[in-house]
């Protein structure tokens, strides 16, 4: 451990080993919205519960909930439908009316809800309102419906609504939504949710939309776990869908039939015999669950319906178009619990043929637990004399088996995880949780992460962290120039002692992240040790490009090896900046271009992505920051702009013009490709022109509407400098 290192751990240790007392609110697990029983305990409230206490009552409650609270039934109606961008010309009342028993909760999750250019970057859309009309007038008749919430992510939204005599037993409403389109810009792929709480019984219902094409499974899989990851409910850190008791789960899921063992005409032939059973062997969310890849924890009720995907609109054939797409059940609905669910009807609803798609639809009886409050105040008396009792018994007592971790040659893009074990060697258990450091708001730097970040272990139990190094765009900026990564965690003990954990690597050389007047003086590969000098700064060994030298290229080597790769082979290609990569492919194309070896992938699309993530990584962007503002001034001015750009570096004005010069031979294709200028000009106006310091509020939006039309004016015009 270097000596700087060492300093830091012993003022975090100095600071971390002062007395402190942390406070906070009782959470909701069957205790916050009940503070009128605690005053009655004779219990201050002025005090203020340690975190340890509270979490005691909350375990203790937890346990023992059986014994003040009753199972309640509730049918839960869940929906979903890929409209294909259509208007809303057929009825909804079959479709939310299964049975003649109406549902107590009706969820209604639509993907390509407005397939439009102008929707394809979170704006506004005026087919909402039409399809949530459709829904309210579907509603099953006699009665009474409250609309709970909405939200829309571009194309997918989610709509709830609950019986009204249900609506006072709703708590804590909340929404999230999560984009897993090319570095989250692009809406057309994701998942929006509502969580809320039936009495004490937490529901999260999820709709998604995941990656399309037969061969892309990898990236299915990757957006169902960035979905269930990053799934954040009214941006709360700690709100997240892992706490939920019931999670339901729609969506067009995209999963197809494997055509590795069947050929496409095999395939069809086996639909339009209903030979079901047969072509489920080979569906590809089967598969991956399997194998645990993917919904591991997740249930599906047997499908027993022909594949919902892809239709002639209008009809009941199979696609007979040109592309001649293969059935497949794209359309699913799963859930997973800690409470009884029983499926009682799992069905298509092949009536409806306005889309490309068949909707789906899942009864789901679930068991919602009611408090009965003077039972629980009685539950409540004990664990709080019982925790009185035991307040002085013992102090928690831990072992860890490592306190040192060290990352080895750490990759852009290139997830590094090693484990940590906490094991419990006392008698009594106890709570852990990471905690920041100093003034520290968070619990550690952008790049490192650690999951679970709190718990609970029992005595002689032990529990396994795993401690995760991520490099990306956003966390590269924070890295100092020596490519040195350190930080420490602090583990902390409720009631207990704090455990410095330090973390060290080091990031391997590369492209990504640097700046644009580096690259055009690098001559060899940039993982090249040799290619750059080494300078001493405090002891520190830094590298960096020696900028006295004339620039030896127009451009630097790495775009143009990505953008000759993409004219090779993507003119022709739909979707092109649209649809995301797999990162194993993005991983190759990157050690491509850092070694400046031959660009090996699968797919195109982890090319087009390539080239995004590049362009977002310069420490400098494509349009410097001095000429930001005046770019945003002129964005309607095609000769002004381009007397803007005539003042910035060479280099920078090289790059700008060769991309957008590559942007439109791409749309000179667009009777191919399909692409569209505004489109491109979404993408590329974020990525090459950026602000020095974040914009908020209506600032922001203007100044985002501006970086599109300042891009698309060299898009549908001929930049030369003239």
């Amino acid at each position: 451990m270097s000596e700087n290192m060492v300093d830091i751990l012993n003022d975090y240790q100095d600071y971390h080993e002062q007395p402190r007392q942390r406070t906070t609110a009782l959470s909701d697990a069957g205790v916050s919205n009940d503070w009128s029983v605690l005053q009655n305990t004779g219990s201050s409230t002025d005090f203020g519960l340690t975190y340890g206490r509270e979490s005691a009552i909350q375990r203790g409650l937890s346990k023992r909930k059986i014994e003040f609270s009753n199972l309640q039934p509730c049918r839960v109606l869940c929906v979903s439908w890929n409209v294909n961008g259509q208007h809303p010309t057929e009825e909804l009342d079959t479709l939310l009316s299964v049975d003649d028993r109406p549902a107590d909760i009706i969820a209604v999750g639509f993907q390509e809800l407005d397939l439009s250019p102008e929707t394809l970057i979170l704006s506004d859309s005026p087919k909402e309102q039409m399809w949530l009309e459709k829904v309210e007038n579907g509603l099953p008749k006699g009665v009474k419906y409250n609309k709970l919430r909405h939200v829309r992510l571009v194309g997918i939204m989610l709509v709830v609504h609950v019986r009204e005599t249900l609506l006072p037993h709703i708590t804590d409403i909340g929404i999230g939504y999560v984009s897993t389109g090319i570095m989250g810009m692009l809406g057309n792929k994701g998942g929006v949710a509502i969580k809320f709480n039936v009495d004490m019984t937490v529901i999260s219902i999820v709709n998604s939309h995941l990656a399309a094409h037969q061969e892309f499974v990898e990236r299915r899989n990757q957006d169902y776990r960035d979905i269930f990851t990053k799934m954040r409910f009214n941006n709360e850190e700690h709100n997240t869908l892992r706490n939920s008791d019931i999670v339901v789960w729609c969506g067009d899921l995209n999963y197809r039939v494997s055509n590795e063992e069947l050929t496409g005409e095999q395939i069809r032939s086996l639909a339009e015999k209903w030979e079901i059973n047969q072509l489920l062997r080979y569906d590809q969310l089967r598969e991956q669950r399997n194998k645990r890849l993917v919904f591991e924890e997740f249930v599906e009720d047997p499908v027993t319906f022909m594949p919902t995907y892809k239709y002639n609109p209008g009809t009941d054939k199979f696609d007979t178009s040109e592309k001649c797409r293969l059935p497949a059940w794209c359309d699913r609905v799963l859930w997973k619990s800690n409470t009884i669910v029983k499926c009682e009807d799992y069905r298509s609803h092949p009536i409806h043929k306005l889309s490309d798609h068949k909707p789906v639809s899942a009864v789901l009886l679930i068991q919602t637990r009611v408090i009965d409050k003077e039972k629980k105040q009685i539950v409540l008396d004990e664990i709080l004399k019982d925790l009185d009792r035991q307040a002085n018994d013992s102090l928690p007592q831990a072992s860890i088996n490592r306190l040192e971790l060290e990352f080895d040659g750490v990759k852009y893009l290139e997830a590094q995880e090693l484990p940590i074990t906490i094991k419990n060697t006392g008698s009594d258990v106890f709570e852990f949780e990471f905690i920041p450091k100093l003034d520290d708001t968070a619990i550690c730097v952008p790049w490192c992460s650690v999951e679970p970040q709190s718990g609970v272990v029992e005595p002689g139990d032990f529990l396994v962290l795993h401690v995760t190094v991520y490099i990306d765009n956003n966390s590269l900026k924070t890295i100092s120039g020596d490519r040195k990564l350190n930080e420490i965690l602090v583990l902390h003990l409720v009631n207990g002692k704090d455990y410095f954990i330090t973390i060290s690597g080091y990031l391997v050389r590369t492209t990504f992240g640097k700046s644009i007047s580096e690259l055009v003086r690098i001559t060899e590969p940039v993982r090249n040790q040799n290619l750059l000098i080494d300078v001493e700064q405090d002891g520190l060994e830094v590298s960096e490009v020696d900028l006295s030298i004339p620039p030896m290229f127009n451009i630097p080597k790495e775009i143009w090896k990505i953008v000759d790769y993409l004219y090779k082979h993507a003119l022709y290609e739909e979707e092109l900046f649209s649809t995301r990569g797999s990162p194993l492919d993005i991983g190759a194309v990157r050690d491509a271009i850092d070694t400046d070896t031959e660009i090996r992938v699968a797919s195109v699309h982890s090319v087009a992505e390539s080239l995004i993530l590049l362009l977002d990584s310069f420490s400098e962007p494509v349009v410097p920051y001095t000429a930001y503002a005046h770019c945003l001034e002129q964005c309607t001015h095609f000769t002004n702009s381009k007397n803007i750009l005539r003042n910035i570096d060479m280099a920078h004005r090289n790059v700008f013009r060769y991309v957008c010069s590559f942007l439109r031979e791409i749309l000179a294709y667009a009777d191919r490709n399909k692409s569209n200028a505004k489109i491109l000009a979404q993408i590329f106006g974020d990525v090459l022109l950026k602000p020095q310091l974040p914009e908020v509020g209506p600032t922001a939006k203007s100044a985002y509407k501006k970086r599109q039309l300042f891009v698309f004016q060299f898009l549908t015009n001929e930049y030369d400098d003239s």
